[in-house]
């Protein structure tokens, strides 16, 4: 369960910096809650078969390639809180067509997180339920605060998540490098 909350829990933090943003944008929370839902849970998937297939074959390398690419998203965190960019000027949810290229655009961290959740051969079942629960509460969550709080505290809140997310991220793919090189 620790191995889950560690993979699911800056996943939560990056989706939460995104929520806040487009707070305050003004978007009302539930359709961006529900696409996000959908597409934070659907995207790991694909990731997992891949790093569960390459896991079972190469172990310790998939092990550790799954952390360097948990490092790598980390890295991209960080990066993304130091962008001016308003982040919910990049998502509409206006149609139907926006609205799933905005499940892409966040999604695509739980994309590349499925490689190393599957790698770590983690059960897919509770890991993409926790995925889809948290993923409903804090874009929910995020978004309402955000829609409550100024600018600046917003601009604020949110890169303080990414870089909590990419501190997270850094660390699991660390702690999956080292739990992976210890087995030699």
């Amino acid at each position: 369960m620790l191995k889950i909350i560690a993979f699911v829990l800056p996943l939560g933090f990056d989706t939460l910096a995104v929520a806040v943003a487009l707070g305050l944008g003004g978007i009302r929370p539930w359709r961006p809650a529900a696409i996000f839902t959908v597409f934070e849970t659907v995207m790991p998937i694909f990731g997992i078969f891949v790093g569960r297939f390459i896991g079972e074959r190469f172990s310790e390398p998939a092990e550790i390639l799954g952390g360097l690419i948990l490092i790598g998203i980390g890295v991209h965190a960080f990066r993304e809180a130091t962008e001016n960019e308003c982040e919910s000027k990049r998502f509409s949810f206006v149609s139907l067509r926006a609205a799933a290229v905005a499940g892409v655009g966040i999604s695509m961290d739980e994309l590349a997180v499925g490689f190393p959740l599957g790698a770590a051969r983690l059960p897919i079942g509770p890991v993409l339920l926790t995925i889809a629960v948290q993923t409903f509460l804090i874009t929910a969550g995020g978004i309402l605060i955000g829609s409550r709080i100024g600018s600046a505290l917003g601009k604020v809140a949110s890169r303080c998540a990414h870089v909590i997310a990419g501190s997270a991220f850094c660390a699991v793919g660390i702690w999956l490098i080292v739990e992976a090189v210890g087995h030699r």
